[in-house]
């Protein structure tokens, strides 16, 4: 069975579809010597009923690893044996509690999440977040990504002109007054807003304690979902407290990862290729005043030094934060034995977090010897958790494509504007970017947010529906922030009337945003 379809299999038993058990499996994974610089890493090598592996490591004393007089993996080449079934224990059904009765449950608070949870409050509806993190913004915050991306397209005459409105809008001029954003700065047809994200965690958690239809669990993990009739009744969350259950009439799916929207029934799928995920660090003591004339220069060294450094990246960005001589730095890109991490693989995610810290190390070593301002600099800390780019996505009623965010397609449907360049971390440390014109910018169809058969769910950011180049241009910080705002309005808009989300009036629904302050 192949990972695909592993994870299919693992997200159907545990929709509410299925019979009581809930059959939660364990899997042993096989581990190989890991012949580069970083250690021992597990491999996830599963074949046509076979399970390649060359020198396995002893996970405990019933499995133990190779006698020493067995040869070195070198002579002994690859292992095949025969796939054991996976272990499985069956869990008991029992009675959750039911912690809320709302309008609507947000499941993820990252960027999409936070602005559809807040939207969606503000419109009076009864509405309850669940983060499985301690803190709001997900890859925002989390990730440290640092700067905004999807906020500005330029026009033909060199002008930067916005294209957000409402929610994302809000939150970059409130940064702004903070003095924790600035910007925006200009890359070739297009902008960024570096912005702080210690800043955006306490002006999330501002905003939605200012909502009192806000209801929101932190540390709380979404579990399972509770399906009858193509609609989800409720959504099981393990929370500090024990398992609780959220009922609602609507639920949006803004886990980044299509959680919800796979435990449900729906169509997930990944790319042949993911993205490589990167980590995030901070250095702190950098003499700034040495260091801000350099910092545009960091591209050409690093395609300089990239093979003789043992670098993972050719390309990446120092970002002043505002504090005394403290930067915010992107120069990681984490692999396992070359390929990209798969953030929703917990084998792999948990290499990969090691992974990522361990490069941060190594890339403040060069910035200290080859940057100046950055001798005696050091990293003060990584950023919390990996930062992923790509899992798994919807299959919805509409794909969006690379086609599509080049030419500028502008939809009937369309529920916000974008313009991002296709942008694909790749193999071999390279980034590739393929850049709109000036002048055009495309809008987001309402249809790349409509799942198939489940009738009271929409899916927002990293999940929406699209093609691997379309995605490579709208999971980006504005887009998502957009598209949760417009997943709010669009329950609004139903609510009142019990209305499937697949049939929602789409003119009210941009009437509502256009309300907002949201170009369209």
């Amino acid at each position: 069975m192949d990972r695909r379809s592993h994870a299919d299999e693992h997200d159907r038993l545990q929709a509410g579809v299925f019979p009581p058990q809930l059959a939660l499996e364990t899997e042993r994974r096989p581990a190989e010597e890991r012949h580069e610089q970083h250690g021992e890493q597990l491999a996830d090598l599963r074949g046509e009923g076979l399970v390649a592996f060359e020198h396995p490591l002893a996970f405990s004393s019933a499995e133990a690893g190779p006698s020493s007089a067995d040869p070195p993996p070198s002579a002994r080449g690859p292992c095949y044996h025969a796939a054991v079934p996976k272990p499985s224990v069956l869990v008991p059904e029992e009675r959750v509690p039911v912690a809320a009765e709302a309008d609507l449950v947000v499941v993820g608070a990252g960027s999409a999440g936070t602005a559809a949870a807040v939207t969606a409050a503000r419109a009076g509806l009864r509405t309850v977040l669940v983060e499985e993190y301690s803190f709001l913004g997900g890859m925002s915050t989390g990730g440290c990504v640092g700067t905004f991306c999807g906020f500005y397209y330029r026009e033909h005459n060199g002008d930067l002109v916005r294209l957000v409105g409402g929610f994302p809008a809000e939150v970059m001029d409130r940064l702004a007054a903070r003095s924790q954003c600035y910007g925006p700065v200009p890359f070739k047809t297009t902008a960024a807003v570096p912005y702080v994200p210690w800043g955006l965690k306490t002006l999330y958690d501002a905003m939605v304690r200012a909502e009192p239809s806000l209801t929101v669990y932190l540390h709380a993990r979404f579990l399972r979902a509770l399906v009858r009739d193509d609609r989800i009744d409720a959504v099981t969350v393990d929370t500090r407290s024990g398992p609780v259950a959220l009922r609602a009439a609507y639920f949006i799916d803004a886990s980044g990862d299509a959680a919800l929207a796979g435990a449900a029934g729906v169509a997930t799928e990944k790319g042949e290729v993911l993205q490589y995920p990167s980590m995030m660090f901070y250095m702190q003591h950098v003499d700034l005043e040495r260091a801000l004339p350099h910092l545009f220069e960091l591209n050409d060294l690093l395609e300089r030094h990239f093979s003789t450094a043992g670098l993972p990246r050719r390309s990446g960005n120092l970002i002043p934060t505002g504090r005394p001589g403290e930067v915010l730095v992107a120069m990681s890109r984490v692999a396992i034995e070359g390929r990209p991490v798969d953030g929703s693989d917990a084998a792999e995610l948990t290499l990969g977090e090691m992974l990522g810290r361990e490069q941060a190390e190594r890339c403040a070593a060069f910035l200290r010897e080859h940057m100046p301002g950055f001798g005696d600099g050091f990293i003060s800390d990584t950023a919390p958790r990996l930062g992923i780019r790509e899992t798994r996505r919807v299959r919805g009623r509409y794909a969006l494509t690379g086609d599509d965010v080049l030419g500028g397609r502008k939809f009937e449907d369309g529920i916000c504007r974008a313009a991002w360049p296709i942008e694909l971390h790749v193999a071999n440390g390279l980034t590739e970017w393929r850049f709109l014109e000036d002048g055009l910018w495309y809008t987001v169809p309402y249809r790349s947010l409509v799942p198939e058969r489940v009738r009271n769910l929409l899916v927002v950011g990293r999940c929406l529906s699209a093609t691997r180049e379309g995605f490579a241009s709208v999971r980006v910080i504005g887009p998502c922030m957009s598209e949760g705002q417009a997943a709010a309005a669009a329950v609004a808009t139903a609510s009142p009337c019990g209305a499937a989300l697949a049939d929602v009036d789409v003119g009210g629904v941009r009437a509502r945003l256009a309300a907002l302050g949201v170009p369209l």
